[in-house]
């Protein structure tokens, strides 16, 4: 006989058998058993947790000869035929390959057959959200009112994806994603049945890299089978399917955490050796990050998380060396890692640069690592580690003011003399102001500042969450850049914008091609300050004689300058031609007078005085 998976050997063939799943079996299972089956299911959920598995159980229970307690006794003629596949009554079909409406009709036109063996005829159509508009249009009437002898069983993993008039039409069952203990237990009865010996641990990290799905734990058991033999351990499926262990992960997160570059280093080049995928074990740090956040808001995380009771020791007293700051903004930085490894060919300098990153924060400049610091600060006084806070709360209160305005803390420049005393100073983290020399329309801030609205639009259709504190927005210049205004009674904008800075920073130097800061700042903040850039001149160009040159321009006469220009096409005009307007029919015609009695007639038919003289 020809090898068969493990996830096919072992398939459930009763209800008793699919686990994780008894809010579905149960009502299943009742319902067979009270003779109120419907005519359409719709089974949803994610992959391996018993869609498919759970549709064949209930076809051949709605036929079986001897059913026992709601479920197949597989052994009567018609169970053995519906698994051999000798009665065609129950039939399966792949919407994924047989999405058309053609392949709907043929559905439509063979239910008009009664089945031939069976009771009902099941139709079992997976993944049925990859049918087209129009084979959902061809399947409403029939899925609707189809004849009392057909089912019809529709399985999804993207339920999101069916037509509401199908989803009205069908009885809806989710499955649920299976618990780690539920996959540990068909675990132990298939390794029994099939002779293997699997270690404790070996279970409980099948059961972690399933991730809630049966056929995905089954499939990376027969992987290691395959590699290993029948007695497998732990360290067997790490080196078979080339993950790393929890062992480096809690190694490389003590070196974050003891800001350690080398011992991060150290981790890398370990992994790499061994011929782990970097990618992998970003995946398994991420997760990692993700539980000690919930050791850390948790009262009772164990009943969440799934650990082995030292493992779980580890991650606690993990989670109680970082902030909360600190390890959300770990989960941000190597998730962007993962995103910034797929336009590059080595993923390995991104990785470390990312994880140097979390272990010195002073190297990282952005908003959150700045919040980070700030916390780690407030904890070292909280705790006595800084005794001399005289420099250090002015050291606060700057990171405070960055944080909140979303804008760069520099030193404050020396006041010019030639200030106004009585104008009010304007902070120099809101508004540093360009010297007067080079306040011209050739600076490149004023001409990204003329082209804002090209630059904006781009921002906002780069990232549509941006555009509430972008759009039509007023803006003025300083020698950092662009600073967007906003009117106090737009607090809700400027707030996005205050959040979102270094993204919309980000934004604009893509959009603008330069490296000038992008600001955010009230109007009433720098009133004194605005920049009229729509104003300036060139740095060549004299005001003055361009004042004179359009002086100049504006007193010439239109009427002379065409005279002089067009002196014989006036000349030759014939002044006997003119046009007449005539209202009756209205329309223009163009009339000629070549005497006195033709202009007599046209004059009192006009009702124009016959003393002209004064015309």
């Amino acid at each position: 006989m020809a090898h068969q998976a493990i996830y096919r050997k072992w398939r459930p063939m009763v209800f008793e058998d699919i686990i994780g799943q008894g809010h579905i079996t149960r009502t299943l299972e009742n319902q067979i058993l009270n003779g109120k089956i419907g005519h359409a299911y719709l089974f949803c959920g994610t992959r391996g947790t018993g869609k498919t598995t759970c549709a064949k159980v209930f076809s051949r229970a709605v036929n079986c000869l001897n059913p026992q307690n709601g479920s197949p006794c597989n052994e009567c003629d018609v169970c053995k035929g519906i698994i051999d596949g000798s009665i065609l009554d129950v039939k399966e079909i792949d919407a994924a390959s047989n999405n058309g409406v053609d392949n709907i009709r043929e559905i439509r036109d063979d239910v008009r057959y009664v089945s031939t063996n069976t009771k009902y005829t099941v139709y079992i159509i997976d993944e049925v959200h990859m049918l087209s508009s129009g084979a959902f249009n061809a399947l409403l009437k029939t899925l609707e009112e189809p004849p009392e002898y057909v089912i019809f069983i529709l399985a999804t993993t993207e339920a999101h994806k069916v037509p509401q008039t199908i989803l009205s039409r069908c009885q809806r069952f989710d499955f649920k994603r299976i618990k780690p203990s539920d996959i540990i237990l068909r675990m132990k009865e298939i390794a029994h049945g099939d002779g293997l010996t699997i270690s404790d641990d070996a279970y409980d990290l099948l059961a972690r890299l399933a991730d809630g799905s049966m056929r995905d734990g089954l499939s990376i058991l027969e992987r290691v089978v395959s590699a290993c033999g029948n007695e497998i351990t732990a360290k067997d499926i790490t080196d078979t399917l080339g993950i790393s262990a929890t062992e480096s992960v809690f190694n490389i997160t003590n070196s974050i955490i003891d800001g350690d570059i080398n011992g991060v280093i150290s981790v890398i080049d370990t992994l790499l050796s061994d011929g782990k995928d970097l990618r992998v074990f970003i995946d398994s740090l991420i997760k990692n990050f993700r539980d000690m956040l919930i050791c850390k808001v948790s009262d009772n995380p164990g009943a969440i998380l799934d650990y082995a009771p030292e493992d779980m020791v580890k991650l606690n007293a993990l989670s109680q060396k970082l902030s909360f700051e600190k390890i959300s903004h770990a989960a941000a930085v190597l998730s962007d890692a993962q995103a910034d490894t797929k336009w590059v060919k080595s993923p390995r300098i991104i990785y470390e640069l990312a994880l140097i990153k979390l272990a010195k924060p002073e190297f990282d400049d952005s908003t959150s690592a700045v919040l980070d610091r700030l916390t780690s600060l407030e904890n070292k006084v909280a705790n006595g580690a800084v005794t001399d806070t005289s420099s250090l709360s002015d050291r606060i209160k700057r990171i405070e003011d960055k944080i909140k305005n979303g804008v760069k803390v520099s030193a404050p420049e020396p006041k010019k003399e030639e200030a106004k005393k009585d104008k009010p100073a304007t902070s120099v983290r809101l508004y540093r102001p360009i010297p007067e020399y080079e306040l011209t329309a050739d600076n490149p801030i004023v001409k990204a500042a003329k082209n804002w609205n090209n630059i904006s639009r781009t921002m906002a259709n780069s990232a549509a969450y941006l555009k509430p504190c972008l759009m039509n927005r007023a803006i003025t210049i300083d020698a950092d850049g662009i600073i967007m205004l906003y009117k106090r009674a737009e607090k809700g904008a400027h707030d996005i914008g205050v959040s979102f800075i270094d993204r919309l920073r980000q934004a604009f130097k893509r959009a603008s091609g330069t490296d000038f800061n992008l600001k955010i700042a009230y109007e009433d903040e720098i009133q004194e300050d605005l920049v009229d850039f729509w104003a300036l001149t060139s740095s060549g160009a004299n005001p003055e004689n361009e004042n004179d040159s359009n002086n100049s321009a504006v007193s010439v006469d239109p009427l002379e300058n065409l005279i002089e220009n067009f002196g014989e096409i006036i000349e030759d005009a014939d002044e006997s031609e003119f046009i007449e307007y005539d209202s009756s029919r209205d329309a223009f015609s163009q009339s000629s007078f070549d005497d006195d009695e033709d202009r007599e007639e046209f004059l009192e038919g006009n009702e124009i005085p016959e003393d002209d003289e004064n015309i």
